[in-house]
């Protein structure tokens, strides 16, 4: 998939950019759709149901992404013969359970016309990937030079 570690490095660089930006985007999509109105919910006692519930996806989407950031099982044969490339996916996979956390934020500020559930969830996005980038470093330093 990638024949060098340096092009598979500005690939999981640029994602993790990207992955990082699109919360910055989604407030400043919902601030001129939500302000001066309510949210989009036709009946707002929905919205502490959904934010309890989106607490425990991202609880358990946190521990999913610890499993695969950490575990030496996922994907073993692979990084046998393609260690550079379990690497990538393994750091992806991390980067797009993280950026979960900032849709659900995007979902409730819609609905309920706050933005600090987009802020709140946008936090957790953000040190969720600061993880995934640091476990990514790691994981770099113990590939074979190719």
């Amino acid at each position: 998939m990638f024949p060098d570690k340096a092009k598979m490095v500005r690939n999981a660089n640029v994602l993790l950019l990207l992955l990082a930006v699109a919360p910055v985007v989604y407030m400043v999509t919902t601030v001129p759709v939500t302000s001066g109105k309510g949210g989009l919910a036709r009946d707002p006692s929905i919205v502490p149901v959904l934010f309890f519930a989106f607490v425990v996806v991202s609880l358990v989407n946190i521990g999913t992404m610890v499993f695969f950031q950490t575990s030496k099982r996922v994907m073993s044969e692979r990084g046998r013969y393609d260690p550079v490339g379990r690497t990538h996916l393994v750091m992806s996979t991390g980067a797009v359970l993280a950026e979960a956390h900032a849709i659900y934020g995007l979902v409730l500020t819609l609905l309920s016309g706050s933005i600090f559930y987009a802020i709140g969830f946008s936090l957790v996005t953000w040190a969720c990937l600061w993880w995934v980038r640091n476990r990514f470093k790691k994981n770099l330093g113990k590939l074979p030079n190719v």
